[in-house]
């Protein structure tokens, strides 16, 4: 009998092959949906409503806590990674010449367990040497899940009804914050990049570091994996196989719509390998996800320095795993 499971995902071109047919588990049929960042992710936090989601790490994190309540787990399957100091913005004319000179400002973000910000944070911490407790952030966002934020954190919620990233735009534009910590470009009269050269800089960082920050994992719901335990295999697989097609490209540049494909390839090859997006419990993601978990621990958002083998199911996964 064939598996009838719901995907909540988004049409990545690794994950495109599992919407248009090109790559189908085996033994299920795959009914693919989508929705916005954070919409997704509260569909499933709070009703349950796929078999299988893509997940904010940061809010599966939150999450672990309090399992019973959200019976959910990942799989360490990640459709998105993204490298973040690029994302960091502030005030023309704020005087902010340096990453340290954000200590006493006000920087905006979405809200605090969004997995960008602890990425940001962390970073900003941990490897520019910035104090973020000296920070005063203000979210304009609702958290999905409660966290409990240490008291050497100063956040301020702003009452928000509309898009959180126009409004951290405009107040950015009005003087009334000198930064936005960003999941997405933004496009801020008067605003620029905190790095100006953030493409080096997050190259430099993955070279020190060998982090290529995770930023989403897929997570099954805990009775699919309870009835169907083979299940999990399949989908590995099937994101495997989906992942294959979607690089393809790469090897055909003069099929990307830039202007430099080809050096853009060769210069992703040569920093990050031939396959930066690997799925697995391999030595670079157990690095990656434990320094995620470090910084989401330091930030109030996990509960505890959770070890990354209990974060993810692999009791009938044929995957290669660093311990």
């Amino acid at each position: 009998m064939t598996l009838q499971l719901a995907l909540a995902c988004h049409d990545y071109a690794w994950t495109q092959p599992l919407w248009d047919g090109r790559v189908e588990p085996e033994g299920v049929n795959l009914t693919a949906v989508d929705y916005p960042n954070p919409v997704r992710f509260s569909r499933m936090v709070r009703n349950l409503e796929f078999d299988a989601c893509e997940m904010s790490m940061g809010t599966y994190l939150a999450s672990r806590a309090r399992a019973e309540e959200f019976p959910f787990t990942a799989i360490p399957v990640f459709p998105f990674r993204k490298f973040r100091q690029s994302y960091m913005y502030k005030r023309e004319g704020a005087g902010i010449e340096s990453p340290a000179d954000l200590e006493g400002r006000r920087v905006g973000i979405v809200n605090w367990q969004t997995t960008t910000g602890i990425w940001q944070r962390g970073i900003l911490d941990d490897y520019h040497g910035v104090d973020t407790t000296a920070i005063d952030w203000v979210a304009a966002g609702t958290e999905i899940i409660d966290v409990d934020i240490p008291d050497a954190y100063n956040v301020e919620y702003l009452d928000v009804q509309d898009n959180t990233i126009w409004v951290l735009q405009e107040k950015l534009e009005d003087g009334d914050i000198d930064g936005i910590f960003h999941p997405v470009d933004a496009d801020v009269a008067g605003g620029t990049r905190l790095f100006p050269d953030a493409e080096a800089v997050e190259q430099q960082f993955y070279r020190d570091r060998s982090v290529f920050p995770i930023m989403h994992a897929i997570v099954l719901k805990d009775s699919v994996i309870e009835d169907h335990p083979w299940v999990v295999q399949k989908l590995y697989d099937a994101f495997e196989r989906a992942k294959a097609v979607g690089l393809e490209v790469l090897d055909r540049p003069r099929e990307l719509p830039l202007v430099w494909a080809d050096i853009y390839a060769d210069t992703q090859r040569e920093i990050l390998g031939d396959d930066p997006w690997e799925y697995g419990l391999t030595e670079n993601n157990v690095t990656t996800l434990e320094t995620l978990v470090e910084y989401a621990h330091a930030q109030g958002v996990a509960a505890e320095e959770y070890d990354v083998g209990d974060l993810f199911y692999t009791e009938t996964l044929d995957t290669p795993y660093y311990a």
